[in-house]
């Protein structure tokens, strides 16, 4: 949501467009906690605040993520 993206201490760095691949990343971690596409632009994200911001496709738990090993 994009409250989550506009709150205090979070961060949108680079201004991009609409449908750009995009990387969710939590403070103090070094890798990302989800993967996903701007619905809209980070323009649209900070002036509108409201609605959905980010479209997750990938995430931190995943069947993705936690994929079998191979013995």
């Amino acid at each position: 949501m994009c409250k989550g993206l506009t709150s205090p201490g979070a961060k949108m760095e680079v201004d991009v467009p609409a449908d750009t691949v995009v990387a969710i990343m939590a403070e103090g971690k070094k890798h990302a906690a989800a993967v996903g596409f701007t619905k809209m632009s980070t323009q649209d994200i900070r002036t509108i605040n409201a609605d959905i911001g980010v479209i997750n496709v990938h995430h931190l738990g995943d069947g993705l993520y936690v994929s079998p090993t191979l013995e």
